[in-house]
């Protein structure tokens, strides 16, 4: 496989050149037809009207132009202040473009995974939005757009960030304006700017600062603690709870978590099964901070395959139960029938696992950290791992079920079914109302695992009734 890897990975950075190559083609052949030559003829010699200038400020973002060469572009036809002021206009309309669709794709994707990951980090960033915004805003080395896409990922309040968006990009925007303007030299640029920004923005921050520091929450103070706040939540998610004591009278539940989550995602449906009398085991992957399951699914195996042999070893027991939700039921799936744990598991459950590969992936494989992340490459489409998985024969006793929903976006519908020789083994089981995070939250899906699962302790050994304090006997008696 390690042939095949590196085959896949030359020829990802191959499409990824492509990409990016036809990209930039496109965009330098839209300025070459736009300008009548090249960019330059826009920055010194066009003349554009209010109207036609704030339209093509609300597509600059697509274009991959920065804001700075429009700012410059004002600041040639309209001059310092009113093509700052243009400038500023028509980024809070393409700002406005670009936080309402992050913040629909953050709603689907980024925010269920840091609610469910990172809850007080996520809960504490949005408790800031307003600090963050004015901050990052008006530091000109953070990209405006990437900015703007970041804001609706993680669900700032809009009422904070379109007038904020606004006021910190004046100055930044007033810069290239006035260093353009055919009027102005560049000294006098430098002057108008410096007085500008010390008079209407350093003076107010650092006089909101200072009084935010008094009250012990200046914005260093509240960077810090946000970090403090993420080192804190890795930590203890990567915290391995070793005071649980084993229950002879129950069949343990092995609960496998999915791709980049960690442990915290499972702590609703623990508690939960718990509640119905399982004993619930979960172990770290391992990963990225050694935390979020980022490694390949035959090494995640490995690495689950010597924590449960030792598990299962100093507390003798005889039969356990998988549960897994998305990328965790391959880990499980490889783990049964490639390394021999099938010897000691009857039942293998499955919540929205990619048993024919994702088509998500291929979004980070176009990205460089799909050359990172090799679960990215097993988890493709017709990749060779899904083929290996395939063709492995399945023990007579191991009965596989399927939960999978046609609205689960990471494995819609059949492709979240094991497709195996031994069909006769796997029950797929439809919950088409639920979505792919929901796996691990939903009652109902608790109650079908309850169902399954059957009851939670081995038959025939009896359940021994403590007795009652003396206490409790004194007070029956009065």
């Amino acid at each position: 496989m390690a042939y095949s890897f590196t085959r896949q990975l030359r020829l990802i950075l191959l499409i990824e050149f492509l990409i990016f190559a036809n990209i930039f083609a496109l965009v330098a052949k839209f300025w070459r037809g736009f300008c009548g030559q090249d960019l330059t003829v826009c920055l010194t010699h066009f003349h554009f009207s209010a109207n036609s200038f704030l339209l093509l400020s609300l597509i600059r973002p697509f274009l991959l132009t920065p804001l700075d060469v429009l700012a410059a572009m004002a600041g040639n036809t309209f001059g310092p202040y009113w093509g700052t002021f243009l400038t500023a206009l028509g980024a809070v309309f393409s700002c406005t473009v670009i936080f309402g669709i992050s913040r629909l794709v953050g709603k689907r994707f980024i925010r269920p995974w840091l609610a469910a990951n990172l809850p007080m980090t996520f809960k504490f960033m949005q408790s800031q939005d307003w600090k963050l915004i004015l901050a990052t805003r008006f530091i000109p080395f953070f990209p405006y757009d990437l900015l703007s896409l970041l804001y609706g990922i993680f669900n700032f309040n809009w009422r904070y960030v379109i007038p904020l968006s606004f006021l910190a990009s004046l100055p930044e925007i007033f810069i290239f304006a006035e260093i353009a303007s055919p009027t102005t030299t560049v000294p006098g640029a430098v002057a108008k700017t410096l007085t500008v920004v010390c008079l209407f923005f350093l003076s107010p921050g650092v006089i909101l600062e200072y009084i935010s520091r008094k009250k012990g929450s200046g914005m260093w103070v509240r960077l810090k603690e946000m970090w403090s706040e993420f080192v804190f939540e890795v930590r203890m998610t990567n915290t391995v709870i070793r005071e649980r004591t084993h229950d002879p009278k129950k069949i343990p539940v092995f609960l496998v978590y999915g791709f980049f989550s960690s442990r915290k995602t499972l702590t609703v449906l623990g508690h939960l099964l718990e509640r119905r009398g399982y004993e619930v085991i979960t172990f770290n992957l391992g990963g990225l901070f050694g935390v979020f399951s980022t490694t390949g699914i035959p090494e995640s195996a490995e690495s689950i395959n010597a924590k449960l042999r030792r598990y299962i070893r100093n507390h003798d027991i005889n039969q356990l139960n998988i549960i897994a939700h998305s990328k965790g039921g391959l880990v499980a799936l490889w783990w049964l029938l490639q390394l021999g744990g099938h010897q000691y598991c009857n039942k293998l459950i499955t919540l929205g696992t990619p048993f024919e590969g994702t088509y998500l992936t291929w979004l980070g494989l176009a990205s460089p950290l799909g050359g990172l992340m090799r679960d990215m490459w097993q988890m493709r489409p017709g990749s060779d791992f899904l083929h290996a998985l395939k063709t492995m024969a399945v023990p007579e006793h191991l009965r596989i079920y399927n939960l999978y929903s046609d609205n689960d976006s990471v494995a819609r519908g059949e492709r979240g079914i094991f497709k195996s020789v031994a069909y006769k083994q796997i029950q797929p089981i439809a919950m088409h109302h639920v979505y792919h995070e929901d796996f691990l939250k939903r009652r109902d899906v608790c109650d079908t695992l309850a169902y399954i699962l059957g009851s939670p302790y081995i038959p025939g050994v009896q359940i021994k009734k403590s007795k009652p304090k003396v206490a409790d006997k004194e007070k029956k008696a009065s």
